[in-house]
């Protein structure tokens, strides 16, 4: 028998990671590559607040495709816009919420009072919750920044409320200032004339090119991999692959798992076969921390839909059909089974953040009404399952759809 020990080898041993976190997707560098007018952009916009005599809330919208950095500009440049007014004596405080995880005004508001000013909100409405938190802002002279991301998962009225906050309660000036940050359909959809009225500046992100992703795969190399770990043509294929989709992330990703490939097979550099087997698997339509934010629930209904789409034939299939498999998955995880229309609730919410596709089929002889077809459109629903069962073996606290 081997005294060989695997576990202590895999915590000890030699790897190709200098520093392996760098690579994750919430992880904010040091610096934003190819981003320098953006981040002027976004900092010139909130220069209002810093007044002498008296601040004037921004609204913002951060608008682009998945994986080109939104989030990582409005995290990155914010946190330092905060860092230099409060040097100034000037009291910023900014604030990040992605919707998927709040996924109303009333969930975002009261965890802005009970987490950062230590007020307990439960049991009052919406008005009430705005009105301690204007007159604590108003109290202490802070201008608070709410970034909400995917804000798709709210409503408009819900964004125009926040908008609004510091004009409802008569105060001499607005203390709320919020970034809006979404896709660009999402953003289509959930634009109206009120709300559009309301944002000062659109700014529109673009995907990266070909030069500016090597440019990013360089300095994020350098963080996270020892320099011996990969050459000038390991980075230049990653580019070659995301350059199509021009999705850092998705470049990102490539170069996180071909290096974690390197280290299983103990290889001291990334090979281009390594390469070529990470982009098999990586998919940037479907992002890791989507499906992680999902409620338990809904990973079930988006379990119980992609198990039935990948029977052979299968291009397509229906609520009714879907919520068969949904209960089969309910009863193998040993799950209460919710009902039909929380079920198509879960849908709704897995449109949204692009897991699923929903569209009309035609009226079918002998049935009244046209039928709902789902969907998955960018990702094979092999995967969708491996993915989902693979959070699902892991320990975590479940939600409720409420």
């Amino acid at each position: 028998m081997s005294n060989f020990d695997y576990v202590e080898d895999a915590m000890f041993g030699k790897s190709i990671f200098r520093a392996e976190s760098t690579l994750y997707p919430e992880y904010i560098p040091p610096e934003l590559p190819t981003r320098e007018e953006d981040i002027a952009r976004l900092a010139r916009n909130f220069r209002s607040l810093l007044g002498t005599e008296g601040s004037f809330s921004v609204n913002v919208a951060i608008v682009g495709h998945a994986g080109i950095g939104k989030t990582n500009l409005c995290k990155y440049t914010m946190k330092r816009f905060e860092e230099a007014a409060n040097s100034r004596n000037i009291n910023v405080k900014f604030l990040y919420y992605n919707c998927h995880s709040f996924r109303s005004k009333t969930a975002i508001l009261r965890n802005v009072l009970s987490e950062h000013f230590r007020i307990q909100s439960r049991g009052f409405s919406d008005e009430e919750i705005l009105d301690m938190l204007v007159k604590r802002l108003t109290k202490e002279d802070i201008r608070l920044i709410i970034a909400l991301d995917e804000a798709n998962m709210l409503n408009s009225e819900d964004i125009l409320s926040i908008f609004h906050a510091g004009e409802y309660f008569g105060s001499e000036q607005s203390m709320i200032s919020t970034i809006v940050i979404s896709r660009p359909i999402e953003w289509r959809s959930l634009l109206n004339v009120p709300l559009s009225g309301h944002i000062h500046d659109q700014i529109d992100l673009q995907g990266y090119n070909r030069d500016q992703l090597l440019q990013i795969l360089k300095y994020r190399a350098e963080k996270a991999l020892y320099a011996t770990a990969y050459s000038d043509e390991t980075l230049n294929l990653i580019a070659d692959i995301c350059s199509a989709s021009r999705n850092a992330r998705h470049g990102l990703e490539i170069l996180y798992r071909s290096g974690k490939l390197a280290d299983l097979k103990k290889e001291t550099s990334i090979l281009p076969d390594y390469i070529r087997a990470a982009k098999a698997d990586v998919y940037p339509e479907l992002r890791r921390d989507v499906l992680e934010e999902l409620r338990h629930h809904e990973l079930l209904a988006a379990l119980g839909v992609a198990r039935k789409l990948t029977k052979q034939g299968i291009t397509s299939t229906s609520v009714d059909e879907g919520f068969d498999s949904y209960v089969l998955t309910c009863e193998e995880y040993g799950e209460e089974v919710r009902g039909k229309s929380t079920f198509r609730s879960a849908l709704d919410t897995l449109d949204k953040v692009g897991i699923i596709g929903k569209s009309v089929g035609p009226i079918e002889a002998g049935k009244r009404g046209r039928r709902a077809k789902i969907t998955t459109f960018d990702i094979p629903a092999t995967v969708l399952v491996e993915r989902i069962e693979n959070i699902l073996s892991k320990p975590r606290n479940t939600h409720d759809f409420s």
